[in-house]
């Protein structure tokens, strides 16, 4: 929700952890090891649903490109959910502190 500045979101996805063997922190494209997300299906394009007090295996990723030096940290994400005909949005606390090496 705010991208600080030399933080471009270049996109966002839901998979499945199944797919991912766990959950994946920060991993560069094309590293060994890091998930293949192009070829997993996203479950954010048609949606899935989530049994009342029950825990996901969907987490969702946001696909990052650093564009220049970053001062800030990420401190809040947005979500929109469904439930039944009712359409809600949700700000949470979240973080993400992210830095370049010299």
């Amino acid at each position: 929700m705010n991208a600080p500045q030399g933080i471009e979101v270049i996109g966002y996805g839901a998979y499945n952890l199944e797919d991912t063997q766990g959950l994946p922190l920060i991993v560069p494209e094309g590293y060994p090891y890091t998930p293949k997300f192009r070829e997993f299906k996203d479950y954010s394009e048609d949606g899935f649903t989530v049994k009342s007090k029950k825990v996901s295996d969907i987490f969702y990723v946001a696909h990052l490109k650093v564009t220049g030096k970053i001062q800030k940290n990420v401190s809040k994400c947005r979500f929109e959910y469904r439930q039944g005909d009712e359409v809600y949005t949700q700000t949470l606390r979240c973080g993400l502190e992210l830095r370049l090496k010299k």
